[in-house]
């Protein structure tokens, strides 16, 4: 039963992808910049794939798909549960960006903080506490640990991995209450071409294209993707009594991106080599706090007028022996962005710029040696980051002399797999992670910081349809640079004693998949405690209020997960997860603060799946989140109460041609025109749309 259900499930996958559009005089300059840049990465990419195609005719049948994957799960490897993604997945929520993928996936919180990123967040987490990888390397800015999501075009991903939960050691420092692993890799034997074109509310358009070439055993992906947008949807304006709304969307909220990128992978009998480049370009503009008055408080009125990512990633995986193997990934990232304060919301009088520049390097070696009653793995990973900024009074016209920091993130560790029976087996893991702050941009100098980390697996197969898993470990998160030294343009007062988190998580995991039902079921209790968490206090000096981080004593949460895919006919998936968490933070004597910010208590998920005989699928979601609490300027307690959101998303086929398939997909988001707050002053979107059309190679 549960094969036919893969077949009937992989007869109807089709990816997604974009047609060309013609492309506005005004992204011209930009994109022929990022060409160069690009077709310089793409350079060194054909020059490694055609040496290493020299080098053996024929490419052998095995694991390249895997070296994206940062923690590789082995015959006798206890690993904690993950959430996956597949491209088909992916597919039915027709997603412009990364936002967008995991929007509605259990246990998975996003929301667009006031910097106007949109950030992730695990079972809970603050966003720092988990991190993002793409094809082994991960894509925060170590300055501040965040990415945008909302800035990194889904077309290119093909599967997701989510653990929500202490994560491998591979994944190095920081990664304290879990991990997102994304993999852009692709196979196939043929060329490929995929394209998309869609336009949406407030003025938005999307176009993008990828091709995919098996040249000589070396398989070659380039893509490219431009999106723009006029502004983000309003519900209602109650929540944002000072934004001067004119029916045209929420004020400072336009985006303009465009990116590339380019992959060259080669696999030979003995090991594989994948490359990718990517870049992203954008120019966008960040909704202000406008719950806040602007004659008593202090919102900020920002835009990005640059931002700018290029990552180069390597992954790798050699052979060494028929017991023995290496894996290694390599990355560098180059981030440049301008921020500009204006002084009011009409955004007329620019006052102050800072201009940023990071150059991040980092690397990963992972041994794997089978001993053949246990397996080893000698981990160590390796990040230096350097960032560059001055600030610029722009009415004044005077700027101050650039500060550099730099950081340096070190981890090293082992792993062993001990089999204790037949169907049960374990991983016990330990390693030393270290930070330190070499360059301070002239603050005083923060003595290294190290902690010790550790953790433990255990997957017992009761039966051939119920597994149980449990997993328990402790990871440390360092203060990043910006938390250390940065004042964001004098919003924040710096505090020279903060402290790294040290996290202790655990869960338990039923997995039943029945063999007399096309269902999937999985129940996950869960529990956190960290020590010194992170958060942000308002200090007023001389009746000016600003902003400074600092440590609460600790915070604890506790929850529970709960997910069920049944495949109830060939053309019928149903969905429904339910996701329930309680965080508070430790109280001093006479303290008032009651939980964990900007967390709703709970999360449900009902979708419906309809796959036509023709290839084409309709989807229909509900997405209901509790209510949570946030914190006014003057430092009281605010309820953020919950909302119920419904989308219908399609795509159907009208043209079969030589390359591939046409199909037209549209989906409306937010059908009800909901009111959803996850931050006080900072809505998302309300109802919106986009009808596109796009060719995908059968």
């Amino acid at each position: 039963m549960r094969k036919q259900q893969e077949e009937t499930r992989a007869a109807h996958a089709l990816r997604r992808h974009p047609t060309p559009k013609r492309i506005p005089n005004r992204i011209y300059g930009r994109i022929s910049g990022a060409t160069v840049r690009i077709g310089r990465l793409a350079a060194s990419v054909l020059a490694i794939a055609s040496t290493g195609a020299a080098a053996a005719e024929d490419a052998a049948p095995g694991n390249l798909d895997e070296i994206s994957v940062t923690a590789i799960r082995s015959e006798d490897r206890a690993l904690q549960p993950a959430h996956t993604l597949s491209e088909q997945d992916i597919e039915r929520r027709l997603p412009t960006d990364f936002n967008e993928v995991f929007r509605t996936v259990m246990g998975v919180g996003i929301r667009t903080n006031s910097r106007g990123e949109a950030v992730l967040r695990l079972r809970g987490s603050e966003e720092r506490q988990s991190q993002i990888f793409i094809d082994g390397a991960p894509i925060s800015v170590p300055w501040d640990g965040r990415a945008d999501l909302s800035l990194f075009p889904a077309s290119f991903i093909r599967n997701v991995s989510i653990i929500k939960s202490a994560a491998p050691i591979e994944y190095g420092a920081n990664a304290v209450l879990g991990v997102v692993d994304i993999s852009t890799f692709e196979r196939s034997d043929v060329f490929k071409l995929n394209a998309r074109s869609e336009m949406g509310s407030h003025g938005s358009y999307l176009m993008e294209g990828e091709v995919f070439v098996p040249i000589g055993g070396v398989d070659l992906q380039l893509g490219a993707n431009h999106f723009s947008r006029d502004a983000i949807s309003v519900a209602d304006g109650a929540p944002i009594p000072f934004d001067p709304q004119t029916g045209d969307g929420r004020t400072n909220t336009d985006l303009e991106s465009t990116s590339f990128f380019a992959a060259a992978a080669l696999e030979r009998e003995w090991g594989s080599f994948r490359i990718s480049a990517m870049d992203i370009d954008a120019d966008k503009g960040i909704a202000a706090a406008a719950h806040i008055d602007p004659a008593e408080g202090s919102p900020r009125f920002w835009r990005y007028p640059d931002w700018h990512m290029t990552q180069l990633s390597l992954a790798g995986d050699i052979a060494l022996s028929e017991t023995t193997d290496l894996r290694m990934n390599a990355w560098h990232q180059r981030f440049e962005q301008k921020i500009v304060s204006y002084d009011d919301i009409t955004y007329s009088t620019a006052e102050d710029q800072q201009d940023d520049r990071d150059r991040t390097y980092g690397g990963r070696l992972v041994l794997s040696q089978d001993w053949q009653a246990l397996t080893t793995r000698l981990v160590t990973s390796l990040q230096e980051s350097t960032h560059t900024q001055f600030e610029t009074d722009l009415i004044a016209g005077t700027s101050t002399e650039p500060e550099q920091f730099r950081q340096r993130l070190i981890s090293v560790g082992g792993e062993v797999d001990i089999p204790l029976a037949s169907t049960v087996k374990s991983s016990l893991s330990l390693a030393y992670d270290r930070a330190s702050t070499p360059l301070t941009g002239g603050r005083p100098v923060q003595p290294a910081i190290s902690n010790w980390a550790a953790g433990g697996a255990l997957e017992w197969q009761a039966s051939n349809e119920l597994t149980i898993t449990t997993t328990l470990g402790q990871r440390t998160r360092f203060p990043t640079m910006r938390e250390l030294y940065g004042n964001a343009l004098g919003r924040f007062l710096l505090n020279p004693d903060l402290k790294p988190e040290t996290a202790l998580v655990g869960d338990l995991t039923f997995a039943w998949t029945p063999a007399a039902l096309p269902l999937e079921l999985t129940l996950t209790p869960w529990f956190t405690r960290i020590e010194d968490t992170l958060s942000q206090r308002n200090v007023t000096i001389d009746g000016v209020s600003r902003r400074q981080r600092y440590n609460l004593e600790g915070s604890r949460g506790y929850g529970i997960e709960m997910g069920a895919n049944w495949q109830a006919s060939s053309t019928i998936t149903l969905e429904a997860n339910a996701f329930w968490q309680d965080l508070k933070a430790d109280r001093p004597a006479g303290g008032t603060r009651p939980v964990l910010y900007q967390r709703p208590k709970g999360q449900l998920l009902l979708a419906a799946n309809y796959s036509f005989a023709n290839g084409g699928n309709i989807r229909a979601e509900m997405n209901h989140l509790g209510h949570a609490f946030d914190e006014n300027e003057d430092g009281t307690v605010a309820r953020l109460d919950g909302s119920t959101e419904f989308n219908v998303k399609f795509y159907m086929p009208v043209k079969v041609t030589t390359y591939g398939i046409w199909q037209i997909y549209g989906a409306v988001n937010n059908i009800t025109d909901t009111v959803v707050l996850p931050q006080l002053g900072l809505p998302d979107a309300g109802r919106s749309f986009k009808l596109g059309i796009r060719l995908v190679s059968d």
